[in-house]
């Protein structure tokens, strides 16, 4: 399990991305696993109950919730490819995570039923959670993200999130659904803005929220693809939820 992380999240404009890496840039460096321009491909399928009782638990405002997903670095779910199975504990603005790297994926994957630890902890943490809610797929999101580590304070994160979709679960992302303004979780000029640290927040990272004027959101994209999608109970929330 990694230690528990501050996450903040903010609605940044393109514009003020520009300005906030112009301030930035000699702090950081490109994530690894990323292209030349520091971005890659996500695509995350969430795991709920039949009731989607995690979607509920965020509505309530409910102070410990639990978020499980497997995801990729690329568009699609591939056989052979690595991917990573998660579940998250959050509890307000900290995140602790038990991250299990799948190194040959296959479709079996996509069935909780299949899923196997090699952390006990995380296979009891998981067990748990599949007697309590009868986990099974829910939704996707896809997005592209920019990444960043800190240059010196190597537990520093910093990622700028665009093109955020929400898809079915089975359904491959598409240039026509990326098209889809109805699939659409945000508007496109807009982005997410993601500060992670597991040692506090930097003073230069907090200079730059404070003179782009910056006000933390909470932006959960698993939620926003919910009412997108208008899962069973929910009527589509249309773009921009």
């Amino acid at each position: 399990m990694r230690p528990f992380r501050q996450e903040l999240k903010f609605r940044v404009h393109h514009s003020v991305k520009t300005m906030l890496l112009e301030r930035w840039r000699r702090y950081l460096v490109r994530a690894p696993f990323t292209n030349a321009h520091a971005v890659t491909p996500i695509l995350s399928q969430y795991y709920d109950s039949p009731e989607l009782a995690f979607y509920y638990e965020k509505l309530d405002g409910i102070a410990l919730r639990n978020k499980v997903r497997l995801r990729v670095y690329s568009q699609r779910f591939t056989p052979g490819q690595t991917a990573f199975l998660e579940i998250k504990h959050r509890q307000n603005d900290l995140v602790r995570k038990y991250r299990q790297q799948i190194s040959d994926f296959g479709p079996e994957w996509l069935d909780p039923s299949h899923w196997r630890f090699d952390d006990p902890q995380m296979e009891s943490a998981f067990l748990t959670l599949l007697e309590r809610h009868r986990l099974r797929a829910s939704a996707q999101v896809y997005y592209q993200r920019e990444a960043y580590e800190g240059a010196v304070e190597s537990d520093i994160r910093v990622t700028f999130d665009t093109c955020l979709t929400g898809l079915h679960p089975g359904e491959v992302v598409t240039g026509t659904l990326l098209r889809d303004h109805m699939r659409s979780l945000m508007p496109d000029t807009l982005e997410i803005l993601e500060v992670k640290a597991t040692r506090g927040i930097p003073r230069w990272v907090h200079d730059g929220i404070v003179a782009a004027e910056l006000q933390q959101q909470t932006i959960p994209k698993y939620i926003t693809a919910v009412e997108v999608l208008g899962l069973p109970g929910l009527a589509p929330a249309g773009a921009y939820a």
